[in-house]
């Protein structure tokens, strides 16, 4: 309201007039800052933009910007930014820049606001986080700056921050308008930069493939630790009666997942999942715990559902495991970890929500899963966290083309998988530390060059199933964003992407055309084949054309007592 005030007062051509509105503008903005301030506080003092630098904002004005621009905005995840200023101001965010994503950072919208009131041939050049390469907020936030005509002449794409805090930020210069010069990239000339932050020339997104849709989950979101069972509760749980045992749970979560020889949990959990509060009431030693631990912090939170039902999780995934039901173990990832490693695990666990879990059994998917090729794929569209990986299946696995099966990969992912569990086992230690040997090249113990090689044999038969047989993966040990690691070159790796893209737009254009990714045409299709039915057989990457367990089942269409 006060901006457009501001604006038409400083476009009254009478000074003596203009003035005057001003005065009684500043008067107006005053007494709405001392709202709610006492004698003790401060009188708070605003920057208006409008009012410091008419010349820039003023309709008429013909510079119409900024020449120059130079930042360290905050960094705030968008998920965040609701509970720090209000679901308003996120909502105002997402209005003023429509092509952001609603989980962009807040450092994006700073960019956005920037590159929106510079001038023609003008510079912007920010530190921000590293995240703002990945996922939504280089969809939300580079993107449309590059295809607005906008270029990055200048950038670091990962280092980490100066001072004091372990952070990891890229740092990027904003040019509009033409530019004869040198563009650097990490302190390289390069011929331009991507909205990745790397040195790709037509490189573009990946689009979310219909055939792996309702294939990957997410674990349970549990709303707190009141369901975790203590040590000193060994004594209550020796009691239990009226079948109250079967509603304990081994826990797992992304530690134990990394940490354990085993992949067991190191915790129980009680599980209501499914249950009226009747129903959970018939174990009486199991509710008390719930309700003393858990209903008094449930009581406090927004969300309607989580307050009235307060025995139960925020979020079962009841879709999971619905999903998982009938397999005798699943394939798991840690969605935040050193490396992207995937391993088997007992389905009847409750799966943290820092877990991701796929729907299917066999030493195939294991395969296409867990070697260099889909690792280059998912570092490259996923995201970090500090140093760690993010993988998003969102992002990672629904983009990835799968090749076609063979009994190969079968054969390759059994001894793959069978041998590097032999080798946590004698050594006792879990897939964080396998791995940190595996990528250091002064561990020369035939246990772990004998998982190098095996390792280098599931590539060369995932390249196979891809009908890849000119590209040579050179593996070696080679320096990467995220250190010293025993990987395919960086030229291999390069290529496999730019393969794999186009992979993905192919099946993607295929999909549209058979109506896929029609939004009317898609969801009657999948409701009306999905309900009343049971989805059979296993999820099969890379054919299109076979039913997929899980994908027919959608969380709403889950009963109680359906989830386990």
């Amino acid at each position: 309201m006060l901006s457009g005030l501001v604006r038409d007062a400083l476009e009254e051509p009478d000074e003596r007039e203009r003035e005057n509105k001003l005065r009684q503008i500043r008067d107006k903005a005053q007494r709405m800052l001392a709202i709610g301030i006492s004698q003790e506080q401060p009188t708070r003092k605003p920057f208006h933009w409008v009012l410091e630098f008419p010349e820039v904002f003023l309709e008429n004005n013909l510079s119409k910007g900024f020449s120059a621009i130079v930042g360290n905005p905050p960094f705030l995840w968008g998920n965040r930014i609701s509970s720090h200023f209000g679901d308003e101001y996120r909502k105002w965010l997402s209005t003023v820049h429509s092509s952001s994503h609603g989980n962009a950072d807040l450092c994006a919208h700073f960019l956005l606001r920037s590159q929106a009131i510079t001038s023609d041939n003008s510079c912007a050049g920010f530190i921000t986080t590293n995240s703002i390469k990945e996922t939504d907020n280089r969809i939300s936030c580079l993107e449309p700056i590059i295809s607005s005509g906008t270029i990055i002449i200048n950038a670091f794409s990962s280092r980490e921050w100066p001072g004091s805090a372990s952070l990891q930020i890229s740092t990027l210069v904003f040019r509009r308008g033409s530019f004869s010069g040198h563009i650097f990239l990490d302190g390289h000339t390069v011929p331009s930069i991507s909205s990745f932050l790397d040195s790709s020339t037509g490189r573009e997104k990946a689009e979310r493939l219909s055939q792996q849709s309702g294939m990957s989950f997410k674990g349970v979101d549990t709303g707190g630790l009141g369901f975790i069972l203590l040590d000193s509760d060994a004594r209550m749980l020796n009691n239990l009666r009226n079948g109250s045992q079967s509603l304990i749970y081994p826990f797992l979560n992304g530690e134990d997942f990394l940490e354990s020889p085993l992949l067991n949990a190191s915790r129980k959990i009680i599980n209501f999942s499914g249950m009226t509060e009747e129903e959970a009431r018939l174990h009486p030693e199991l509710i008390s715990v719930v309700k003393e631990r858990v209903l008094p912090y449930r009581q406090t939170v927004k969300r309607k559902a989580n307050r009235e039902r307060w025995w139960l999780y925020n979020e079962p995934r009841p879709g999971l495991y619905k999903a998982i039901s009938e397999l005798n173990k699943v394939l798991v990832n840690c969605a935040h970890a050193k490396y992207i490693c995937f391993a088997f695990c007992n389905p009847k666990t409750v799966f943290s929500n820092g877990l991701n879990i796929f729907a299917n059994d066999s030493f195939t998917w294991f395969a296409l899963l867990q070697n260099s090729i889909h690792d280059s794929w998912a570092k490259f569209y996923g995201s970090s966290l500090e140093t760690r990986n993010r993988y998003n299946p969102t992002d990672c696995f629904e983009t990835f083309p799968f090749p076609k099966q063979s009994i190969t990969l079968e054969i390759i992912g059994d001894l793959y998988y069978t041998h590097r569990q032999s080798i946590m086992l004698t050594r006792q230690e879990g897939l964080t530390k396998i791995y940190n040997r595996f990528h250091d090249p002064t561990q020369t113990d035939s246990d772990i060059q004998t998982l190098r090689d095996l390792h280098i044999q599931m590539d060369n038969a995932v390249a196979a199933a891809y009908g890849w047989h000119d590209l040579d993966l050179a593996y070696g040990f080679h320096e990467t964003k995220q250190g010293l690691r025993f990987t395919i070159s960086e030229t291999a790796r390069r290529e496999v992407l730019d393969r794999l893209l186009e992979l993905n737009h192919q099946r993607y254009a295929e999909e549209v055309a058979q109506g896929l990714h029609d939004k009317k045409g898609k969801g009657k299709g999948k409701k009306a084949e999905g309900r009343g039915q049971k989805a059979k057989g296993k999820p099969t990457p890379g054919t299109g054309s076979q039913t997929v367990q899980g994908s027919l089942l959608p969380d709403d269409t889950v009963t109680q007592g359906e989830l386990f």
